[in-house]
């Protein structure tokens, strides 16, 4: 339970079980029933086919599992042969976790924020999804498929013409299919890796602003190990979107009376890295970046850890948001924070 009011707030704070589930095994397949994570894709920090356990953005932090929420879901791996098959079943829909914050209507009239709509638990609003993973020449490789809903919300907005004089902002997740596949391949020290996304929106045609368009997302990079304690990463991140027509979308928000919101762009590019130090058994360092090319606006994670004894890791990072105050990092820049962890494993 949540019993802080504010996401910064040094009095809040949050409990919640991580993991807690049944494992059956079997000769040929293995099943997992409960509340659990699952990791899909193969590219470091940004994974496009990773889209069954949300994110908690409000609290970003140290290890992977600290900021991505866990699911109840069925879990079932089989290994006929050469190559794994995985089926995961997910009852109930959780979106991600945001600081969110309603599109600038330029103050000429009030918003109203209304209540999100959530999809119905309902057995025919379920997700589900299926990844084959196997090796050909040398080279690691999965293909899957996502049949969810966007765990981003899609952000309605109308206008209420005067005496009522005020914008309605109405919150709501939409579904989509995904249709994935990443590889890996090692040279020695080198690993080259990509992975890359089909989102197939239920905004087939582009009319609809307010909802995604049909879109691609893929990531290119490599990790080098050429040094004993150190590891880099670098890797190139673009979005592609599909049906999209600017001026159409430049004359609703002008009809809308917002002539100056700001329309997504068609191909957008970023760059991330990570760097990785073991500087002794006891005490590691990594740095983690993003770099949206166009807007020039930035996410920075560093984490110090050290091994304080048998089972109990100290960690001191940070999450540092910034860039233009109309860019996606750069509209977080009130979250950012400092943050110090202890972790007792046991």
């Amino acid at each position: 339970e949540e019993t802080g009011r504010e996401p910064g707030d040094v009095r809040s704070m949050s409990i919640y079980p991580v993991e807690a589930y049944i494992d059956l095994f079997f000769p040929r397949l293995d099943v997992r029933v409960g509340k659990q994570f699952i990791f899909w894709g193969k590219t470091d920090w940004i994974n496009p086919t990773d889209n069954i356990n949300p994110w908690d953005y409000k609290n970003i932090s140290a290890e992977i599992e600290d900021y991505r929420i866990p699911v109840t879901a069925l879990k079932a791996d089989v290994y006929p042969g050469p190559f794994d098959l995985q089926a995961v079943v997910v009852p109930r829909f959780t979106p991600h976790l945001l600081p969110l914050e309603i599109p600038d209507t330029m103050g000429v009239f009030p918003v109203r924020e209304m209540n999100p709509l959530l999809p119905e638990n309902k057995l025919a609003n379920m997700e589900f999804g299926f990844r084959l993973q196997s090796s050909l020449l040398g080279t690691d490789f999965a293909l899957s498929y996502y049949h969810g809903y966007d765990k981003f919300p899609a952000v309605r907005i109308r206008f209420e013409p005067p005496p009522v004089g005020e914008f309605t902002a109405q919150t709501e997740y939409r579904p989509y299919r995904v249709f994935g596949a990443d590889f890996v391949r090692t040279f020695n020290r080198l690993a080259l890796k990509g992975e890359g996304a089909y989102f197939l929106t239920d905004d087939r045609n582009g009319r609809d602003v307010f909802v995604k368009n049909p879109h691609l997302k893929y990531v290119l990079g490599a990790d080098y190990n050429g040094f004993t304690d150190l590891t880099l990463n670098v890797q190139f991140v673009q979005t592609v979107l599909f049906k999209f027509d600017p001026g159409f979308e430049e004359a609703v928000y002008r009809e809308m009376g917002m002539p100056e919101y700001k329309i997504p762009d068609k191909y957008t590019q970023s760059l991330s890295g990570r760097v990785q130090y073991q500087a002794s058994d006891f005490t590691s360092f990594q740095l983690i970046s993003v770099l949206n090319l166009k807007d020039r606006d930035y996410f920075i994670l560093p984490i110090l850890n050290y091994g304080f004894m048998d089972g109990v890791n100290i960690y001191g990072g940070a999450t540092i948001f910034g860039g233009p105050a109309d860019s996606p990092f750069g509209r977080n820049k009130s979250i950012s924070r400092a943050f110090v962890e202890v972790k007792y494993s046991f």
